[in-house]
């Protein structure tokens, strides 16, 4: 079995005494040194790889989320004629579309909001005519939407 210089002292070192110990300290104390350098970039690396996790965690949800709504966004010119063609004409078949429409993005966490008689909110309605001096809606022109508490579309309403 072969040894290193480095883990046997020699005879000729061990007849040295104090200079030795001299030197196995400083050794001891590099070897220490290079430990906790080693030691420190390894929890650094950790933590790094930690934040990083935490990070690529928010982006994919917030991907998801902008994803999600940008679909929406595109499907709403779609409800949009559907609700005024129930303006003009209020049929079974076109109320049942509606329906499964308002069903399929309300299992996507989508909420249709804006009716008549609320009070107004400037927060999640765009108002497009004032006919008196009250602040509640008298007339929808076009329903807002929204995914939990962020509005996708702000309803456009008559007061």
């Amino acid at each position: 079995m072969e040894t290193s210089d480095d883990e046997f002292v020699s005879e000729e070192e061990a007849e040295e005494g104090p200079a030795l110990i001299k030197r196995l300290r400083e050794r001891l104390k590099k070897a220490v040194g290079e430990k906790q350098e080693y030691l420190e970039g390894w929890q650094r690396a950790r933590a790094d790889f930690a934040n990083y996790k935490k990070e690529e965690a928010t982006m994919h949800t917030d991907r998801e989320a902008r994803i999600k709504a940008q679909v929406i966004e595109d499907l709403l010119p779609a409800l949009d004629a559907l609700e005024l063609s129930l303006k003009h004409e209020d049929t079974p078949a076109l109320r049942m579309i509606e329906k499964q429409f308002l069903d399929a993005l309300k299992r996507m966490g989508v909420e249709r909001f804006g009716a008549v008689g609320e009070e107004f909110d400037p927060a999640i309605h765009e108002a497009l005519a004032k006919n008196g001096e009250d602040h509640t809606i008298t007339e929808i022109a076009r329903s807002g939407y929204k995914i939990d508490e962020t509005i996708i579309r702000a309803a456009q309403v008559i007061l």
